[in-house]
């Protein structure tokens, strides 16, 4: 039983300890139909499959609605970052604010995504709307 304990410790320290360092940024202009979007909520995330997805940052668009978000998170595998954005273009209520998720490519990891214009009128697959 020790044996077991041992080697099931020891194959965890080697696991961790092929972990390393990755890191996404991911920038763009929020826009809704057609003008520049202030004070979006840009959240970047890590997915994981076992446990909770990873919140890496949080951004706002500034007043011309750019944002720029920078993560990284140490993985023993490709990391899986997507972006999550909170905004009320277009709600279907009012009091309500969207919710869509963006996957960044996985060629785009250790370096920069730009997504351009992010069109926010434009719903995307599996998106939310939170309402006060």
């Amino acid at each position: 039983m020790r044996v077991a304990f041992a080697l099931l410790v020891a194959a965890l320290c080697i696991f961790e300890c092929s972990a390393y360092m990755q890191n996404i940024t991911v920038k763009g202009v929020a826009v809704c139909n057609k003008k520049r979007l202030a004070n979006v909520q840009v959240e970047l995330w890590e997915k994981d499959t076992l446990d909770p997805d990873d919140l890496l940052n949080t951004v706002q668009t500034n007043s011309e609605g750019e944002f720029e978000v920078y993560g990284e998170q140490d993985e023993t595998h490709a990391i899986v970052p997507y972006i999550r954005v909170l905004h009320n273009c277009n709600p279907s209520k009012p009091n309500c604010n969207r919710i869509g998720e963006y996957i960044v490519p996985k060629d785009k990891i250790g370096g920069i995504y730009d997504m351009t214009y992010l069109t926010l009128d434009i719903k995307v697959h599996g998106e939310k709307e939170k309402c006060k």
